[in-house]
């Protein structure tokens, strides 16, 4: 077994599907699709693919930090009390825990996220 593993950025399998959940919707229904995430074995860090559709939803990080790398489209998250940021294909960002605010999809979009969770998971 290898320890090296890639991340197909356009994977061949079909993703799982499903809408936003309707207690975090804001404006929309978009449609979300997620490939096959990778979970260590510690349960601590779960890697996958990402798409989504326009809309916008209240976005928290409870107990994790999430990073993000943009495949396609544009996205624009706003933190509670702070100025929009516009992200698109080939942007970098990452949201820490205890992060609040809303996410709004611009232009379907298409990430590779980590996430990494913390001890009280």
């Amino acid at each position: 077994m290898t320890l090296l593993n890639t991340v197909e950025q356009s994977p061949a399998e079909k993703p799982e599907e499903r809408f936003v959940n309707p207690d975090i919707l804001l404006e929309g229904n978009p449609l979300l699709q997620l490939w096959a995430p990778y979970l260590s074995a510690s349960k601590k860090v779960k890697i996958g693919v990402m798409s989504g559709e326009p809309g916008v939803n209240r976005s928290a990080k409870n107990g994790m930090l999430e990073f993000c790398y943009m495949i396609e489209g544009e996205i624009e998250l706003t933190e509670d009390g702070c100025e929009p940021k516009r992200y698109s294909a080939g942007d970098t960002f990452f949201m820490e825990d205890g992060y609040r605010g809303t996410w709004r999809t611009i232009e379907t979009y298409k990430k590779v996220y980590v996430c990494v969770y913390n001890d009280e998971q």
